[in-house]
């Protein structure tokens, strides 16, 4: 979900989907790595970071908000997935060769802005407040 500023400055939430795809991938990268402030021994020494990759946003969307995740092709997954992509240029060929997302923004609840709230009707689309 993504906000994008009314006429009064206040943000609005956005649900952005695609009208063909059920499901999206993002193009996310993982690492294990050692704190090195904890004794090799320790079972807690041993942590996991992960990032979802964001692009600048080039489609009609940018309206909505200026970053926008990589968004794999379910036709690329296997491309994306293979463990044997690691060379840093492979993996720039391969992100600049994907397509343009085509995603349509929906106006949500703003009940979306809390981590509190949970469930399908958040996706579901709203009117705009009235000024």
């Amino acid at each position: 979900m993504e906000k994008i500023a009314s006429e009064d400055g206040k943000k609005i939430p956005n649900y952005l989907y695609s009208e063909n795809e059920p499901l999206l991938g993002f193009a996310g990268l993982y690492e294990f790595w050692a704190d090195p402030s904890l004794p090799e021994d320790d079972p807690g020494r041993w942590l996991l970071s992960c990032t979802v990759l964001t692009t600048t946003t080039q489609d009609a969307l940018g309206h909505v908000h200026d970053r926008s995740p990589v968004i794999i092709p379910r036709d690329r997954f296997a491309e994306w997935l293979d463990p044997d992509l690691t060379d840093k240029d492979d993996v720039q060929h391969l992100l600049d060769s994907l397509p343009e997302p085509t995603l349509t923004p929906r106006i949500v609840s703003p009940r979306v802005k809390s981590v509190r709230n949970n469930g399908p009707e958040l996706i579901e689309p709203v009117e705009p407040a009235a000024k």
